[in-house]
């Protein structure tokens, strides 16, 4: 395990918080989010996206990971507001 177990893992958060902003209980299923908004980004199958969501406690799992290596990690880039998306 290293550098790419926490990219995993800080994918797997992202994931996590697109469900949390488009899940509604009673009014949204779980294969509906999936569908519209998770799989467009992040090509996967429905059981692997089931397997991330009902992962515990992701951020403990990163700090872990990154104080394991003992070194630090470098934060995913910030996109800059000036500047032109290509695609």
């Amino acid at each position: 395990m290293g550098y790419n177990s926490i990219n995993r893992l800080r994918r797997c958060k992202i994931i996590i918080g697109i469900v949390n902003a488009h899940y509604k209980p009673g009014y949204t299923t779980y294969s509906g989010v999936f569908r519209t908004f998770v799989e467009p980004l992040y090509p996967m199958s429905y059981k692997s996206f089931m397997k991330i969501i009902n992962m515990p406690n992701v951020d403990v799992q990163v700090e872990r990971e990154t104080a394991r290596l003992k070194k630090s990690v470098p934060a995913p880039k910030q996109s800059d507001p000036d500047q032109l998306e290509m695609f």
